[in-house]
């Protein structure tokens, strides 16, 4: 497992799991395999929390554009106090359009049922058992 750094915002962008959406079944057996709590829903787009802050301004806008066209998106990843582990661009894009649209907007979610260091552990390990 690599090392995560102790401050949240200080976590690079390379150094974030990462899995891919059609892998999410894959980590929710996996979560479910270590006895990990997990449950999903939608949670508005100001209730969460980023820990990473390099975003990539092409790609949020390119999810961005196929969200206007209707496309759904994969769940984002969180820990139960809101923190994003995965899909910090999905979720600055479901922001910028609903800000685009003078709206709050809701995202869906994979919530994590622990608070966020043990949640990014434990969803690091899960992601190198699904990649």
């Amino acid at each position: 497992m690599r090392q995560l750094k102790p401050m949240l915002r200080e976590i690079e962008r390379k150094d974030m799991p990462q899995v891919r959406g059609k892998d999410t079944p894959e980590l929710l057996k996996t979560l479910a395999d270590n006895g990990i709590a997990y449950r999903r829903g939608e949670i508005a787009i100001d209730r969460l929390k980023p820990t990473q802050e390099n975003g990539i301004r092409s790609k949020v806008d390119a999810i961005a554009s196929s969200i206007t066209q209707g496309e759904r998106l994969h769940p984002i990843v969180v820990s139960k106090d809101g923190s994003i582990l995965d899909g910090h661009h999905r979720w600055l894009a479901v922001k910028k359009v609903a800000s685009d649209n003078g709206e709050t907007g809701k995202i869906e979610c994979i919530v994590i049922m622990l608070p966020k260091w043990d949640a990014l552990r434990m969803f690091d390990k899960a992601a190198e058992e699904v990649s």
